[in-house]
């Protein structure tokens, strides 16, 4: 009776295989997701680029350079509309082998008292959509070894495609994107109209995140100059070194005898570190204020237990300071290298 129905089973017991082509954004950027537990960065490559230019069996994450193949770097959202549309596709197969079924059936019934007929509704069409990024602070990249396109949330350090490390490219990229983020503030809080309290927790999370991506970008763009420095001491570079002020400033001591209290004054180097130490504590610690924050901050506004608050103020003072050290960095890095250090 249903010997379609029976032969489309028995073939998808030996497996189903779907290809789904991911929806990329209006500008046709794919997004993706870092695979790694460490990392879990969102960022979009173009589409053709992914395609055309990531090699099968290695791809980079831009944040921080962990490697996979091509097919590891889905996101959450793609993987439930990869796993959407092969299930439509499935109960389409499904649903022709009982339509079938039904209509053999009803063929081979005759005319008499009793008549007997199946039919099989419809199913409710389902609607996929597109799963997509984005965010204030999303910043365009192309790739200064390959041209692969690329962006992401904040600073971007290595090309998703070669690999490329554009620390020093994406430095002034990265200020100039969170000062237009700062500016665009009141907009944000406009967005929310009434609900207040929405727009403050909007606020609060951009000028946070805006605070890490600054020092993120700074440590990055600190450590690719400090490598191309004649004569710098990289074996006593370790993991992290750049991410704690004092260490790396040691370093550019040992390197060009200067460290980052020779470019900025006592005042400026004190709002530096407590700066740094904010963001540190948003990152591990959620905010809440500790010990090992009192100690190394100096920030005496502050009790055991708070939660620190971080303002738009902040985030600018951290930009003015940062870009005053790093055009003092640039200094030391000879014409003859042929780096572009912009």
């Amino acid at each position: 009776m249903f010997e379609d129905l029976i032969r489309e089973v028995k073939s998808l017991e030996l497996g189903m295989r779907v290809s789904v082509p991911l929806p990329s954004d209006d500008k046709g950027f794919l997004d993706r997701c870092c695979p790694s537990r460490n990392c879990r960065a969102a960022f979009k490559v173009l589409s053709d680029d992914w395609d055309k230019k990531v090699p099968d069996d290695r791809a980079f994450c831009p944040i921080c350079r962990h490697t996979a193949k091509s097919d590891d770097w889905a996101t959450t959202a793609q993987i439930r509309y990869a796993k959407d549309v092969a299930m439509r596709k499935f109960r389409s197969r499904f649903h022709s082998a009982l339509e079938a079924g039904a209509r053999g059936f009803n063929q081979r019934q005759r005319p008499g008292f009793i008549t007997m007929s199946l039919s099989v509704s419809p199913e409710s069409p389902q609607f996929v959509l597109p799963c997509s990024v984005g965010d204030l602070m999303e910043q365009e990249f192309s790739c200064e070894s390959c041209a692969c396109q690329y962006s992401s949330i904040g600073a971007a350090f290595f090309c998703p495609a070669c690999g490329h490390n554009s620390a020093l490219s994406m430095f002034s990229h990265t200020l100039d994107t969170i000062q237009r983020t700062m500016e665009a503030l009141p907009v944000i809080k406009q967005a929310f109209g009434d609900d207040r309290d929405a727009a403050q927790n909007a606020i609060r999370l951009v000028v946070e995140q805006s605070l890490g991506k600054l020092v993120g970008a700074f440590e990055r763009f600190s450590e690719a100059i400090f490598e191309m420095v004649p004569n710098a001491p990289l074996a006593k570079v370790k993991r992290g070194s750049f991410q704690r002020l004092t260490e790396a400033s040691q370093l550019w001591r040992e390197a060009a005898n200067k460290g980052y209290e020779d470019f900025l004054n006592p005042g400026e180097f004190a709002s530096l570190l407590r700066l740094f130490q904010k963001r540190h504590l948003l990152t591990h610690a959620d905010g809440i204020v500790d010990a090992d924050y009192l100690q190394k901050s100096g920030d005496l506004e502050y009790s055991m237990g708070q939660r620190i608050i971080v303002r738009e103020t902040h985030v600018l003072e951290l930009l003015s300071l940062v870009q005053k050290l790093a055009a003092e960095l640039r200094q030391f890095v000879p014409s003859s290298t042929g780096a572009v250090v912009p």
